[in-house]
């Protein structure tokens, strides 16, 4: 095979596994702790996380940032002096700065005062998961 075709089929692999045999996505892991940006870095200090393992992180609160392109769409949450967080998602439908939401991702600890959500999930306040 090419190496274009190997790419391709290696990623329909992958794909096929995360959706399971039923037919519907395989949910995240279970989150390690839910935040809101407040108590965000201290959150991150008890867990101890080294960005070597995989770790789910759910924080709750209003977004300031949204962006769309290529295929992705960014969610930003927290201000300084808590950590800012990037959650990377497909699609951030009508969401807009100020809209209340709790996002959830594979932690990529990125200093300390950055946090990369990536993949990432989201839900609006008042809206089950």
């Amino acid at each position: 095979m090419k190496p274009f075709a190997v790419t391709i089929g290696l990623a329909l692999s992958v794909g096929g596994a995360l959706i399971g045999l039923s037919g519907k996505p395989v949910a995240q892991p279970a989150v390690s702790f839910t935040s809101s940006c407040e108590d965000l870095r201290a959150n991150l200090q008890k867990l101890g996380a080294t960005g070597d393992e995989l770790v789910t992180i759910e924080i709750v609160g209003a977004l300031t940032l949204v962006k769309s392109g290529s295929g992705l769409a960014y969610l930003g949450m927290c201000e300084a002096p808590a950590p800012r967080v990037l959650c990377v998602t497909y699609d951030a439908e009508d969401l807009k700065p100020g809209d209340k939401v709790s996002i959830s991702g594979s932690l990529a600890p990125r200093g300390p005062d950055h946090v990369l959500l990536d993949p990432c999930l989201y839900h609006r306040e008042g809206t089950p998961p």
